[in-house]
């Protein structure tokens, strides 16, 4: 009988739980967050012979400075299962699209398993406000954000591709 009853009180404590929580219940639907997607729909592609491309930074995303960056790694062809880390940075482009040797740190990430996409999430909110506080020089025509896979020495013969869809702006961690 013992034993019955302590199983029997295991079993109701989730049920207890559930049903413990504030008598005043003001907001039953969870806040969805507010995400901005780059307005580019096409990806980009970093392999061993081409470790850097870029996005352009909405002008309002830069004014909102939302607080996540997510990353969508759409496709990984990496045969030799080589460490991969990306490197992302926000930099200023002229008149003539080039990017500046001006960068602004937002982060990076590495893949694991190293060959399969994923998503991964980057505070951005230190670096949009950076950028947003910056002093743009006169040819400057706006922010590019920028990711450039970092290389190893060993890495430079194995066939290495990894394709990124169009950064998403969370103003919200949910």
């Amino acid at each position: 009988m013992k034993l019955f009853l302590a199983a029997l009180t295991i079993w109701s404590l989730p049920l207890f739980g559930m049903s413990c929580g504030s008598a005043n219940v003001q907001n039953t639907a969870p806040a969805k967050p507010v995400s901005t997607a780059t307005p580019a729909g096409e990806t980009v592609t970093l392999t061993n012979d081409h470790p850097t491309a870029s996005f352009v930074v909405p002008p309002d995303v830069l004014k909102n400075s939302p607080a996540i960056l997510e990353v969508a790694v759409t496709k990984v062809v990496n045969p030799a299962a080589k460490a991969v880390t990306i490197l992302v940075h926000l930099s200023p482009v002229n008149e003539k699209g080039e990017l500046s040797n001006a960068r602004i740190n937002v982060g990076n990430f590495s893949l694991y398993p190293v060959d399969r996409p994923g998503k991964f999430m980057l505070d951005a909110a230190d670096a949009l406000r950076t950028a947003a506080e910056t002093r743009m020089p006169p040819d400057a025509k706006g922010w590019r954000l920028v990711f450039e896979l970092e290389l190893q020495a060993e890495q430079s013969t194995a066939p290495l591709e990894v394709t990124i869809a169009p950064p998403n702006w969370k103003s919200d961690k949910g």
